[in-house]
Parts: C-alpha cells; structure tokens; sequence
C-alpha cells in the first residue's frame, strides 16, 4: 500500500468477511448464466464507484 496513507486498511471487517461467505454459499447455488450476470452487475457497480471517486477527488483538489 502507498506510504502516503499508512491509515488506509484493505483488510475486510468480520461483518464483510460474513458476507462474503453469504455470497459464497449463494453463488455456489446459481447457474453459470446468473453467475455472469452477477460478475458484469459487480464489475459495472465497481466502474461507478471509482468514477464517483475520481468525481469527489477533482471537487476537492
């Protein structure tokens, strides 16, 4: 990690390690199409954070 920002944890609290294992266990139920369609919901729901970061970034510069 970046030293500029030695405050800045990665690590998941015991609440998102929960529920990561809850979407383990529910992913292991769906089939190869509703599992795709998740994957590409995910990846697009993590383009837009980073684009709303890098919107709240320029404000504050």
């Amino acid at each position: 990690m970046d030293s500029k920002f030695p405050e800045l944890s990665v690590d998941l609290s015991y609440e998102q390690q929960f529920q990561m294992r809850l979407m383990e266990e529910q992913v292991d139920t769906m089939s190869h199409q509703q599992t795709r369609d998740l994957l590409l919901q995910a990846s697009r729901l993590l383009m837009m954070k980073d684009n709303v970061i890098r919107s709240l970034v320029r404000r504050a510069a």
